[in-house]
């Protein structure tokens, strides 16, 4: 009976006991039944042992056909409470096996569909809790997105950062909206029709850097432009010569190239990617780089306007002179008027000796109100008919039209000699300074605005180098 005590070792011990205590009963009755019969009825009749152990062996024979009955009963439930015991413990793949269509088949069956459904709600609520973890990531993905577009748009509005800073800033933020994602963004180059790579972020083996894109030309990177739509190449898009070129010669995986343009004029290119094997760029993913692609719009309109309002502006604000734009305009016009009509025209550029010095020493402000004295005084002392100007922290310019070289550096000797005169002090304090300047004349020094500039400064570096607080020609 070994493998009755292994089984039962595993089994309930409730239905162990109870199929021992049936076995019992079914064995003793018989045998009482059958003593009682011999002893009463049978024995005194029988003439030898072979009877008696005939009729004693019958009833064993019955009895354990009984006990085979039971076990035959009782052994689909032992198995049952075990595998219910083992799928209990978590292990929902676990399955009884069905051998009979009676009631304990029934309850096998039961449980087995019981087993099924714990099974599929599990994955479900697996299932539930992956897509809920992948939710909160894309979540906070977007308001990292958003965050970044709110700081951007806060940058813009002031008008304090650099335009090359706040694209770095953009392409960064984007480009962090993919895993492993990395950008660059294409800024045209004036009057070229070339788009070239003007900042970048988390680039290493992409061939983008030293990529030139022409809005006329045929390559993929190249009719975003003409189209004015966005290219999206990853694991969604079908496959062909022309994308398996493009993926090999830039060594990436996927790519997205947005354009951003202005009406009808192109302004720059946005391309990210992602290094992550089969990507797909999702359609909300994609708006919202439309979204940072438009704040760069912005941006680069707003700079524009910007440069395009000081170009207009005339005045220095500091100093109320004219600013170093109008200046150069102006003498841009006299040198054209002074060889239509054969007449002489100069042009001084004066600096502050030691400015810097001072200004570290006597702190911004005060270096910014000797800075408008200085300006008043070189301005009061030019000729009625001259321009002057302010073209730098600490550097002055007068156009002197009519006036040949000699003579303007008459008067640039005269501005130098009353300004280390003066006490730019207030009362009761001494504080003098010295400005040193370079003279040149037109048509002598060249008859461009340019070639005046340069000959004026060269000429400046010359009485700086000699000791300063001199008129250099």
């Amino acid at each position: 009976m070994k493998w009755l005590s292994k089984k039962w070792r595993g089994s309930s011990k409730g239905l162990r006991y109870k199929l021992m205590l049936a076995f019992s009963i079914m064995s003793v009755i018989p045998l009482l039944a059958c003593t009682y019969l011999i002893s009463n009825y049978i024995f005194p009749q029988l003439k030898n042992i072979t009877d008696v152990s005939a009729i004693m062996f019958a009833v064993v024979v019955i009895s354990i056909a009984g006990f085979g009955l039971a076990k035959k009963l009782v052994e689909p439930v032992i198995d049952m409470a075990l595998e219910a015991k083992i799928i209990a413990s978590g292990e929902y793949d676990r399955k009884i096996v069905v051998a009979s269509d009676d009631e304990i088949g029934n309850l096998g069956e039961s449980i087995n569909v019981m087993t099924q459904r714990i099974k599929n709600n599990l994955d479900e609520l697996k299932n539930y809790g992956q897509k809920t973890r992948e939710i909160n990531v894309e979540i906070h993905k977007k308001i990292l997105a958003l965050s970044s577009l709110l700081q951007i748009g806060e940058i813009i509005s002031t008008g304090t950062v650099e335009l090359d800073t706040v694209m770095e800033l953009s392409v960064q933020k984007v480009a962090m909206l993919f895993d492993t994602g990395f950008g660059v963004l294409y800024i045209s180059r004036p009057k070229s029709g070339d788009f070239v790579p003007k900042v970048s972020y988390n680039i290493e083996s992409e061939k983008l850097i030293d990529v030139v894109i022409n809005e006329n030309g045929q390559s993929l990177l190249e009719k975003v432009f003409q189209d004015r739509s966005v290219l999206v190449i990853d694991d969604g898009v079908k496959g062909s010569k022309v994308i398996d070129d493009f993926k090999q010669s830039y060594n990436v995986k996927n790519i997205l190239a947005v354009p951003v343009y202005s009406g009808k004029k192109n302004l720059a290119l946005l391309v990210l990617g992602s290094r992550m094997s089969n990507f797909k760029f999702k359609v909300d993913d994609i708006d919202l780089v439309k979204v940072f692609t438009k704040q760069i719009t912005i941006a680069i309109e707003n700079d524009t306007l910007v440069k395009r309002a000081e170009e207009l502006a005339i005045v220095d604000e500091l100093t109320g002179l004219y600013n170093k734009n109008y200046l150069l305009t102006r003498l841009e016009e006299e040198i054209k008027r002074s060889i239509f009509y054969q007449r002489p025209c100069s042009f001084i550029v004066v600096n502050v000796d030691n400015f810097v010095a001072f200004r570290d020493s006597k702190g911004e402000l005060i270096a910014e109100e000797f800075l408008k004295k200085i300006g008043k005084l070189i301005k009061d002392n030019a000729m009625p008919m001259s321009k002057v100007g302010r073209i730098g922290g600490d550097e002055f310019a007068v156009l002197l039209p009519e006036k040949n070289k000699k003579e303007a550096a008459a008067i640039a000797e005269d501005i130098r000699r009353r300004v280390e005169m003066a006490n730019f002090g207030k009362e009761g304090s001494s504080v003098n300074l010295t400005v040193s300047s370079g003279v040149s004349e037109n048509p002598i020094d060249g008859s461009t605005r340019e070639e005046l500039f340069k000959k004026a400064i060269d000429a400046l570096h010359v009485a700086k180098k000699s000791g300063k607080n001199k008129v250099s020609l």
